[in-house]
């Protein structure tokens, strides 16, 4: 059982997730972290509508996960918000992205949804990213695609993605957005900025030339490397966000 000072720690790392990502351009009004609390049911997560450059630890919800895929009334239902006002911190609509990948995958202790723009239009043509440079190793052999645009708010759509997702660490959305997850907060935000970058590179390579995927075996090889460097990566990244270092703003 985690004890309230891992919660109060994962709840800063939820919401410094957010300023990163925002930082690095890959989510706007629209896209959530969340992190799975050790020993419990329960997952953190930011909650709608707050701006990602804003939130902070004291910000971040605690969903329960069997409860909110009963479908016991946690859902946000945007039909009962007035105006731009919202009574109390609820979890995102599709919270429900991150329930069911949880329920799944007892691996996955962080999961990111975003509309990031180039994934996202990879996404939309129906290819697939394939892992064309080192830190694009965790998306081997390729990302699997979910092939409806819809939000995912209820629990078949969210069982459909966790299918889709399988045992892979990232999964396009078509026409909506992607999906990272990963052992851990760092390995989940860092994954979904390299996410990103490797989608750049995979449209810059089809411009040039035809991309070529890393040599069979050599992502099996360096995984484990890679996995141990994901929290200096994200160490890296926060240390870019003015916020989370000394500016006003900070968690």
């Amino acid at each position: 059982m985690a004890s309230q000072a891992e919660i109060n720690r994962l709840k800063k790392q939820v919401a410094e997730s957010s300023q990163i990502l925002d930082h690095e351009g890959l989510v706007d009004f629209h896209g959530h972290v969340s992190a799975r609390i050790p020993g419990t049911n329960s997952m953190l997560i930011k909650p709608v509508l707050k701006a990602h450059n804003q939130v902070t630890a004291k910000d971040i919800v605690v969903v329960d996960l069997e409860a909110y895929a009963a479908g016991t009334g946690s859902q946000w239902n945007p039909g009962l918000q007035k105006g731009r006002i919202i009574d109390a911190p609820l979890p995102p609509r599709e919270a429900m992205i991150h329930v069911a990948i949880m329920l799944a995958r007892p691996d996955v202790n962080s999961v990111v949804h975003t509309h990031q723009l180039i994934a996202t239009s990879i996404g939309a043509a129906n290819v697939p990213i394939i892992p064309l440079y080192n830190q694009s190793i965790p998306f081997a052999p390729e990302t699997p695609i979910f092939p409806h645009p819809r939000l995912i708010t209820t629990r078949e759509d969210g069982e459909a993605v966790a299918d889709c997702l399988g045992d892979r660490t990232g999964v396009l959305l078509r026409g909506h957005g992607v999906v990272v997850v990963g052992e851990s907060i760092d390995h989940a935000v860092t994954n979904t900025i390299y996410l990103e970058r490797a989608a750049i590179m995979q449209v810059v390579a089809s411009i040039v030339g035809k991309p070529y995927p890393l040599p069979d075996g050599y992502a099996e090889e360096w995984l484990p490397d890679w996995t141990r460097r994901a929290s200096h990566a994200y160490e890296y990244f926060k240390s870019l966000v003015p916020s989370l270092n000394g500016s006003k703003g900070k968690s």
